[in-house]
């Protein structure tokens, strides 16, 4: 049984980083930011498209009341949320130079607050954690790690 929620886990998790990376590449990911704003979700959305095309594995580590993937796709369902990225601070993650970017969502019905580890050389994401808020319903948090495979 708790292989099957894992693997049920991951299968959502997967759904959810898909959808968001398919809105991502067509171009339809709403944003209402300023400029420099704009520039940093250009360099966060450019390394989930990277991400995405690459042979990864993700581990998954979940907390709280509300499913992270879920409440995500909820804040981004009717495209009618915010997004605003900013480069935080540069620092080494697993020996690797990474910049790290947040990414908040927000919409009438709540806030996904994330941060992203992004490989210098390599423009992949490493590492994300986000945390939700959806209010009366409750909060989460969702770390997932990534794991590139060399052919």
């Amino acid at each position: 049984m708790k292989n099957f929620r894992r693997r049920d886990m991951t299968r959502s998790i997967t759904s959810a980083l898909c959808l968001f990376g398919a809105l991502c590449l067509t171009g339809t990911v709403a944003v209402a930011q300023s400029g420099a704003a704009k520039d940093s979700c250009d360099a966060v959305h450019a390394a989930y498209r990277k991400s995405f095309q690459a042979n990864s594995q993700m581990s998954t580590k979940n907390s709280g009341a509300v499913d992270v993937t879920k409440a995500q796709a909820e804040i981004t369902g009717d495209g009618s949320y915010t997004e605003s990225c900013k480069l935080l601070r540069e620092e080494t993650l697993s020996g690797e130079a990474t910049s790290v970017y947040s990414d908040v969502m927000k919409s009438r019905l709540g806030i996904a607050d994330g941060k992203l580890w992004i490989s210098k050389t390599k423009g992949l994401v490493l590492q994300q954690q986000v945390e939700v808020d959806m209010g009366a319903k409750g909060k989460g948090k969702q770390t997932i790690l990534f794991d590139y495979k060399t052919k």
